[in-house]
């Protein structure tokens, strides 16, 4: 059964719950098994819950036992739901089925978004038997910048600002669809976004766009091709372009989930591959 936990039982468990957090057979995304993200980061993470009124914490309990730690927040506004931890020991469909139902009773009509390692079997095959919709399905990676190697700078890739974003806006519109981060928010905040674009004979042909998380730790959100064509020289060079980027900044870590097409290129470009990332989604009626 699912029951609501409290800050002092999270203390109690915590160990517990970050063991199962390094588990990919074990448990939902954000892993924590990238080789960035630490034990006092989960934990910290887990206590802003308790002083959030749109995020709860759930404990798994299975005859008589803490099995595991569920953690999830929502958007009123967008009727939105989404899992931050799904840590389970033991009976993961269990747990899935029993706060599916509970979700689904607190939040009619919301779209709910899971993330799961494709180790985590159990979780993936429940939710993909129970109609939710795969909607990403990519390699997560992780570069750590000092171990790169030698990436080669491209001075024919423009850094995009409010002058000539609209080379960018080319690019991405043909993406952006029911994108949160589309042409016009990123305009609107593009102080905090790094976007580099690579043009040929004045038309843009892809671009790059990546944010700094802080503490020298970056993200990659999109690498945009002009008409979706496979270009994996041009796709690797934004990439590269990225990557130097990121490390003239002083930066130690940089995340990106790559599609499968594309994971070569990004393997060449130093990123190390931390498994594979599968997205599902369904609405609660």
């Amino acid at each position: 059964m699912l029951i609501e936990c409290t800050k002092k039982e999270f203390e109690k468990h915590v160990d517990f719950a970050y063991e199962l957090a390094l588990d990919l057979s074990r448990s939902g995304y954000p892993t924590y098994r990238d080789g960035i993200k630490t034990k006092p980061m989960f934990v910290e993470r887990l206590l802003k819950a308790f002083e959030r009124d749109d995020e709860q914490v759930l404990l798994f309990v299975r005859d008589g036992d803490v099995q595991g730690v569920i953690h999830y927040y929502w958007i009123t506004e967008d009727r939105y739901l989404q899992t931050i931890a799904f840590c389970i020991n033991d009976g993961t469909e269990q747990a899935l089925s029993e706060f599916i139902a509970f979700i689904g009773e607190r939040f009619k009509g919301y779209e709910v978004n899971m993330g799961f390692p494709a180790e985590n079997t159990n979780a993936v095959n429940y939710l993909s038997g129970r109609g939710f919709e795969c909607i990403e399905d990519d390699f997560n990676n992780t570069a750590f910048l000092d171990k790169c190697g030698n990436i080669p700078e491209h001075s024919d890739t423009v850094r995009a600002d409010k002058d000539n974003f609209e080379s960018f806006r080319v690019l991405h519109e043909q993406y952006e669809d029911d994108m949160y981060w589309n042409s016009d928010r990123i305009f609107e905040a593009l102080d905090d976004w790094i976007v580099f674009v690579k043009e040929k004979d004045g038309t843009p042909q892809g671009a790059v766009y990546y944010e700094d998380l802080d503490d020298g730790w970056y993200e990659i959100y999109g690498i945009d091709i002009d008409q979706g064509k496979y270009a994996p020289e041009l796709f690797k060079q934004l990439l590269e372009t990225a990557v130097a980027d990121a490390r003239r900044r002083g930066g130690r870590f940089m995340t990106f989930f790559c599609e499968k097409e594309y994971e070569e290129s990004a393997l060449e470009c130093g990123f190390v591959c931390i498994g594979n990332y599968l997205c599902f989604k369904a609405r609660l009626d």
